[in-house]
């Protein structure tokens, strides 16, 4: 099959072949091109961060293609039990995974979702899933939308897409093909999922150096090689095991820490999330239209410009404030940054409360929450992953978060809430 190339700045060259440039030249795929990376909010922070979604899903599928690779060249625990054939198609479920884990995306990327209509209204294949809850959908059920009409059209194989969505989505059952699979590995599925979607995963492999170039921040930097050479699968009691070399702990801990400081400096950016508020605002109060739809051609129809133009042509009406202030970039004013867990702070966010309203000053509060791992006691052991540690008796396996003391340490909950003002009332608040 041919094979074609792009290039790409931070792995320099990205190989596909004809079946995935299918895909790849899908309007689907391409309107990725018009979806920011991290929203046209934080450019206004830093004014490099304007690349796309679509080379981020270019650089996830060669990543799960380099990580495929090394788990076969690890051990022969692939190779002894599957055919060249299987391990083929394996090969390609998971670089598919890799390319569409993003396509649901809406504009805004993270920040539409706010607006997303009930998961049950989306005209999803039921056979694919578990069970469809009663939820608000999020942008990985429009990938699965999304995935799912690529089959329609002819695009992608039904089996083949359903395995591909049960890699990005974990409410989504593989196909029977994955039967055999399971018959001969048991595990195989939870540890290709985990290098899709997972803790370690394509996905963040990327973006976090990804981000951290167009930023031009040096927070997010790691060594992807060395993590990637230490990666692989290995046998443990007749089963596979998503396994570390000990050598490579230190690579791991270092993608934690890029991560630990991209949250704290660049994704959770106190003028991103003051610009946040307002554009929620602007939607809210009607000053401008973002209606998501539940069907697959209408919603790929959504893109950054198409809001971003409504936002500039609302600004011209005075009364208009929250699109004003998104255009004429006047951030709110961030007060203090609190943590809900410690007594004082949560005190001091009441006085705060209090202090705005008896002086009439506007204010609202952002809050975030995240983790650097989830790797824990409560794991799913098909998930976790394992160090081999040297043994003067052979190879132990240890779960990672038993083994890194930096886990142990810093695997907790990044949660703050930052406290706003309204630029112009901020003298007013006082000291």
């Amino acid at each position: 099959m041919a094979s074609y190339e792009v290039r790409d700045p931070i792995h320099k060259r990205i190989w596909f072949d004809g079946y995935e440039r299918k895909v790849i030249d899908h309007p689907f795929s391409q309107r990725l091109r018009f979806v920011n990376q991290l929203s046209f909010l934080l450019s206004y922070v830093y004014p490099g961060g304007v690349h796309d979604r679509f080379s981020h899903a270019l650089g996830a599928m060669h990543v799960a293609g380099r990580l495929f690779a090394r788990f076969l060249a690890s051990s022969n625990a692939l190779s002894s039990r599957f055919s060249g054939e299987e391990l083929e198609a394996l090969r390609r479920r998971v670089r598919l995974g890799g390319l569409l884990h993003d396509i649901g995306h809406g504009p805004f990327s993270h920040s539409s979702e706010t607006v997303f209509p009930r998961l049950r209204a989306l005209p999803l294949e039921r056979s694919w899933w578990k069970e469809i809850p009663d939820r608000q959908a999020k942008h990985e059920d429009y990938s699965v939308l999304l995935i799912q009409t690529l089959v329609a059209e002819g695009i992608l194989d039904a089996e083949l897409a359903r395995d591909v969505a049960s890699l990005v989505h974990a409410g989504v059952t593989p196909s029977p093909f994955f039967d055999g699979i399971e018959r001969k590995a048991p595990t195989l599925h939870a540890i290709l999922k985990s290098i899709v979607s997972g803790e370690v995963d394509c996905d963040r492999m990327d973006y976090l150096l990804r981000d951290s170039y167009y930023c031009g921040v040096a927070y997010g930097q790691y060594d992807l090689d060395w993590l990637i050479s230490s990666m692989g699968v290995a046998e443990q009691g007749g089963k596979l095991v998503f396994a570390l070399s000990e050598n490579g702990v230190r690579a791991f801990e270092d993608m934690l820490l890029a991560r630990y400081h991209m949250i704290d400096q660049v994704y959770f950016h106190k003028t991103k999330a003051g610009f946040t508020h307002c554009l929620e605002q602007a939607i809210s109060s009607g000053e401008i239209t973002l209606e998501i739809p539940s069907d697959p051609y209408a919603y790929a129809e959504l893109r950054d410009g198409k809001v971003i133009e409504q936002l500039f042509e609302a600004a011209k009406d005075p009364k208009n404030e929250w699109s004003r202030r998104l255009m004429r970039r006047e951030a709110p004013k961030r007060i203090l940054r609190l943590h809900p867990d410690r007594f004082d702070d949560r005190e001091t966010l009441e006085e705060l409360k209090r202090r705005c309203e008896a002086k009439g000053v506007r204010w609202f509060t952002h809050s975030a929450g995240s983790e650097l791992s989830h790797f824990g006691e409560g794991s799913d052991s098909a998930s976790m992953m394992y160090v081999a540690k040297k043994t003067v008796s052979g190879i132990e396996f240890v779960p990672i978060f038993k083994y890194s003391d930096l886990l142990q340490k810093y695997n907790e909950r990044l949660r703050f809430t930052d406290f706003f003002v309204l630029r112009e009332d901020a003298a007013r608040l006082g000291r």
